[in-house]
């Protein structure tokens, strides 16, 4: 590629990117939720995660962290209310995280090929505990090829939910995507992957362009973003808590839209491709969803930097 088309694209990523930190990472209602006494009145928060606690997961606290059968269920929900202090997310709220979801994303064999065969470099945005960058070590996958982000500091209970401390070496980097000048752009043009799951869904149309800008100066050519979050049969605009502003829930071609639209503002090209879950595939109950519109689903994508 000539040196000034990459000059051009840089400019306009940059451009892009200029305004994304007007509304970070760290969503407001989490935050007035969060280590709440009375969690009832969150629609997010369940008092027993033990139904999310599955068979993988079960054997794995169990046998990689050790944790003693009969204390498995006090353990998760421990670390769970931790978690809870921290951020009132609504996956740390349902326990949908005990689940890792990138081992069931369409892509993760290519993935972890690309990884483990080719020495890939991922990045993970909203990492969390780190639970499916510990189910791609697992699968083979190298802890220095992997970096793990999030906008907020869950990362020490993440030792701790997995007693690995001294045995998981994934590099952690706090740091709000949104950020153009944060820690973050150590990365920008060399990331192969990009992991990305219930992230997105988190802001409007407008702040999610700006996300993908973000996402677009960490890539280079080959460059996978992989990832899920809530969507819809039909595209729409969710508004999850007062006062508070609204979420974009894609449907199949509004996630294409929006990858058009930021393919033109930061000179670039990105071939999109989508798969469509109910909340039941997922094995999730959708009762725990009641915020959501009734049509809602699982949006899982993967987009890939052509140019």
């Amino acid at each position: 590629m000539a040196s000034n088309q990459l000059h051009t694209q840089d400019q306009a990523q940059e451009k892009l990117a200029e305004t994304a930190d007007i509304n970070g990472t760290d969503p407001e209602y989490a935050k007035q939720l969060a280590g709440n006494s009375d969690k009832t009145k969150s629609p997010f928060y369940n008092a027993d995660i033990s139904a999310k606690l599955t068979a993988k997961t079960r054997k794995f606290l169990e046998e990689y962290s050790g944790i003693p059968p009969a204390e498995v269920v006090s353990h998760i929900h421990s670390v769970r209310d931790k978690a809870w202090a921290i951020r009132a997310y609504p996956c740390i709220g349902n326990g949908i995280y005990l689940d890792p979801v990138l081992p069931k994303h369409p892509t993760y064999q290519k993935v972890l090929s690309r990884i483990r065969d080719e020495g890939a470099t991922l990045l993970e945005i909203g990492s969390f505990m780190g639970g499916d960058l510990r189910s791609l070590v697992a699968d083979g996958a190298p802890t220095n090829h992997l970096i793990a982000t999030d906008v907020v500091r869950f990362w020490d209970l993440g030792s701790e939910m997995f007693n690995d401390k001294e045995r998981f070496n994934c590099r952690f980097v706090q740091a709000d995507m949104m950020d153009a000048q944060g820690p973050l752009q150590e990365f920008n043009h060399s990331v192969d992957i990009v992991h990305v799951s219930k992230v997105l869904h988190q802001w409007d149309w407008e702040s999610q362009a700006k996300a993908c800008g973000r996402l677009v100066q960490l890539s280079r050519h080959n460059t996978m973003i992989v990832g899920d979050q809530m969507g819809g049969v039909t595209a729409h605009e969710l508004l999850p808590y007062p006062g508070l502003p609204g979420m974009w829930m894609h449907d199949e071609g509004s996630w294409r839209k929006l990858w058009e639209e930021v393919s033109v503002l930061t000179n670039t090209k990105w071939e999109a491709e989508t798969w469509v879950r109910s909340i039941e595939d997922m094995g999730w109950e959708r009762s725990e969803y009641g915020w959501l519109r009734e049509d809602a689903n699982v949006l899982m994508f993967v987009v890939t930097r052509v140019e």
